[in-house]
């Protein structure tokens, strides 16, 4: 179903991910994590920040986008084809990708400001939203990140900071 910004909390399988997740990143310098604040992502950011002691920063702009009037609709039974259908076109009563990579902007110039200053930084937010974020550290324009088919988040997976090629996953 299209979860958006429903706030969720994490399932048995999204928390067994989180335990996995933090365990793997343990011995990997972090010095602050990003979130978005929908509750799944909190519930997975929190044991980073606390592992190693950062600042958890929660940020609107990493929200998921926000399906509006598809919110919780079965994807089995409605196919959005955001890419060509909402792309610049907002859905009803909700966003279009083009709002995301907006809003993932304003946490993208904070990433790269700690990025620029030597910290390592954690982002935990949602599929779209990564990908926005992703490519725009890669400095790639709004088109270039849709049309983009090397990156596509999984749930519970880390990857490093993204450069030319797909991204490395840590887990």
């Amino acid at each position: 179903r299209y979860v958006g910004w429903g706030d969720d909390p994490l399932d048995e399988t999204g928390r067994e991910q989180v335990r996995a997740l933090a365990a793997d990143l343990a011995a990997e310098p972090i010095d602050v994590v990003y979130a978005s604040p929908l509750r799944r992502a909190v519930d997975t950011a929190r044991p980073l920040a606390e592992t190693h002691a950062a600042p958890l920063r929660l940020r609107d702009g990493l929200k998921e986008i926000d399906y509006g009037a598809y919110q919780d609709v079965l994807k089995a039974e409605r196919k959005l084809r955001l890419r060509r259908n909402h792309r610049v076109e907002r859905m009803p009563g909700g966003e279009s990708l083009r709002d995301v990579f907006n809003r993932v902007a304003v946490v993208r110039a904070e990433v790269e400001a700690q990025l620029g200053a030597g910290r390592h930084v954690a982002v935990v937010a949602h599929f779209w939203s990564l990908r926005m974020l992703a490519g725009q550290v890669d400095g790639l324009s709004f088109d270039d990140v849709l049309d983009r088919d090397d990156y596509s988040p999984d749930n519970g997976v880390a990857t490093t900071r993204f450069g030319a090629g797909a991204p490395v996953k840590l887990s």
